[in-house]
């Protein structure tokens, strides 16, 4: 292995790496958003419920199911969340991503090229 070049090789399979987990978790994060979304709205639903039978109830029970019902909202409505669970930011990001480690690869590949030029015409220099 030329010495010069293993640096960018490295560089090009780490990144290559993080792209592969990155696709594995857009993947795995698709299949449970859709798991937490039909229980969050199961949740929802259980607390209206609750409230309902609780109507009459002041004091701390209606205080309890408010911060339930606030908690829920707040799980539904967080904006880090909406981001990452954008698909054009995921595809983005996996593009990205994808870029660098080819950048990286080319750098290996040209100097291995340059490398190897260099020996042929002057086989004896180190």
């Amino acid at each position: 292995m030329i010495p010069d070049s293993l640096p960018p090789l490295l560089r090009g399979l780490g990144t290559a790496l993080i792209l592969l987990t990155s696709a594995l978790v857009v993947t795995v994060e698709r299949r449970t958003h859709d798991e937490a979304a039909a229980l969050t709205a199961i949740a929802h639903l259980a607390v209206k419920a609750e409230e309902a039978r609780h109507q009459g109830e002041t004091g701390a029970a209606a205080l309890a199911t408010e911060v339930r019902l606030l908690r829920l909202q707040l799980q539904g409505n967080d904006l880090a969340d909406d981001v990452f669970e954008n698909p054009w930011f995921q595809w983005l990001g996996l593009l990205g991503t994808g870029l660098i480690a080819a950048s990286f690869f080319a750098e290996w590949r040209l100097k291995r090229d340059v490398a190897r030029a260099a020996r042929a015409v002057a086989p004896d220099a180190p």
